[in-house]
């Protein structure tokens, strides 16, 4: 079928009219379709439209990991890390929006370089942007990255998460007077440096430590804090005002033997009495073996004196060959 020329003319202006739908979705339908993308991906949207030439620069979650380096790049040590490095360099550069999250891991990646300078020089950025949630998993050949001072003046965080860092607060550290969340893993830290940080987190509501070193005797002095998860070697765990802790996840290995442990004193109250004080709104309980037989330690009451009226959920692991931790378990059934 041939057409005429008026005809092929306005067929090109029908096909011209019609409207871009790429172009044109509407906004919180592009931020919702940006927000499953990685990083390398979102980037390459801005080659659809004009519309879409700098979405990627207003995204409020950044995660910068191995999906952002491609295949071939993330096999060469000589390459990834200056290359990578780079990229988080652009990233931030061209970024014109809030940044809420911030999430840099270089676990997985090859390279023995350092990335200290780096990454200092990106949390003092994120500082000034007032970034609400932090997660750094820096690996280091044979070391912890230290954590720099400027981040301990950071009141905007809600959310810290560290991995393989070390922590070390200066000595005039105020407070995180918003952060709600911790999680340490394979962190070292001060123990009194630790506490005094606890201590000034009047907000702070989960906390979460993995393989922490540094810490003996674990104190938690966190008003407001409603779930607790704690996993490593420690000698004794206390609570000091946590009347709103609802949730406990105990997954450690208590040092029975420690000349510190109280429990080892002859006719010494339990240390499942010491545990359950001042637990009132305690709703999940789950613990294993070996704190089962850290509560153990100490004079076993028949059941507790004050019953846990809001424990809805409850798991232990009990050693049926040793008859302190069946009791325990028992005194924790009855009540």
């Amino acid at each position: 079928m041939h057409l005429s020329k008026k005809e092929r003319k306005r067929t090109k202006s029908t096909l011209d009219a019609e409207p871009d739908r790429i172009s044109w979705l509407p906004g919180h339908v592009t931020d919702q379709i940006m927000s499953y993308l990685p990083i390398r991906d979102a980037v390459r949207t801005s080659v659809l439209s004009r519309n879409w030439r700098k979405k990627w620069y207003t995204l409020p979650n950044l995660v910068l990991d191995r999906q952002c380096v491609s295949a071939e790049a993330s096999q060469d040590p000589l390459v990834i890390e200056p290359k990578f490095s780079k990229m988080v360099d652009h990233v931030l550069l061209l970024h014109s929006g809030p940044i809420n999250m911030f999430k840099f891991c270089n676990y997985d990646l090859p390279g023995e370089g350092s990335l200290v300078s780096d990454v200092d020089r990106w949390i003092l950025y994120l500082i000034g942007r007032s970034i609400k949630e932090l997660v750094l998993e820096v690996w280091i050949e044979e070391e912890y990255y230290q954590i720099p001072w400027c981040l301990f003046s950071c009141q905007s965080l809600h959310n810290l998460k560290l991995r393989w860092c070390w922590l070390k607060p200066p000595m005039v550290f105020e407070s995180f007077r918003n952060l709600k969340s911790l999680d340490l893993n394979l962190v070292t830290v001060d123990q009194d440096a630790f506490e005094n940080m606890i201590s000034k987190c009047p907000l702070l509501e989960k906390m979460k430590l993995t393989e922490v070193d540094g810490l003996t005797q674990i104190n938690i002095h966190a008003p407001n804090l409603k779930f607790f998860e704690i996993e490593g070697l420690f000698e004794g765990i206390t609570f000091d005002n946590t009347f709103q802790l609802a949730t406990i996840v105990i997954d450690s290995w208590f040092d029975l033997t420690s000349e510190s442990n109280p429990s080892r004193s002859p006719g010494c109250s339990s240390n499942l009495l010491k545990f359950f004080d001042h637990r009132p709104h305690i709703q999940s309980l789950e613990i294993g073996s070996y704190f089962l037989k850290y509560l153990a330690a100490g004079v076993l009451p028949v059941k507790l004196p004050t019953p846990c009226i809001d424990l809805s959920f409850l798991s232990l692991s009990v050693n049926f060959d040793n008859m302190a931790e069946i009791l325990t378990a028992l005194c924790l059934l009855r009540s």
